[in-house]
């Protein structure tokens, strides 16, 4: 009987403990940024699509001449970024551009531009998983 409370209380302790354990794993917001940034242009890098599905998702916000320029001189989760930055903003891309330039973080830069990083972490999510 006594081994049986002893593994009940074992199971009931695990059970508690082990959301804390996996909460105090969790990615900072600018860490799953830079992850999502990285996971991006890895995969988009080689998607002669690219930059038809980035026209399409952000035809009512940016310019298909703006996106080109991005995707040109940027990798594509850095042309991703810098378009939701922008846009979360309401600044030119000019003006973010010239940040990532001059080598602020997107923590940084958010906080310049007055936006929130977990917002603009869900829109780079979004759109990942809107293009497939």
């Amino acid at each position: 009987m006594r081994s049986t409370k002893t593994i009940l209380a074992a199971l009931l302790a695990f059970a508690f403990l082990f959301p804390l354990a996996s909460f105090g794993a969790r990615m900072s917001e600018p860490e799953e940024l830079d992850k999502l940034i990285k996971k991006l242009s890895e995969r988009q890098s080689k998607n002669k699509q690219f930059d038809k599905k980035a026209k399409a998702y952000f035809f009512d916000a940016q310019t298909p001449e703006t996106i080109d320029g991005l995707i040109k001189e940027f990798a594509p989760g850095d042309t991703i970024t810098i378009i939701v930055f922008s846009n979360l903003s309401k600044k030119p891309v000019k003006e973010v551009v010239a940040m990532k330039k001059a080598g602020i973080s997107w923590k940084d830069m958010a906080a310049k531009l007055k936006i929130n990083l977990k917002a603009a972490v869900k829109e780079v999510k979004d759109f990942r998983l809107g293009i497939g």
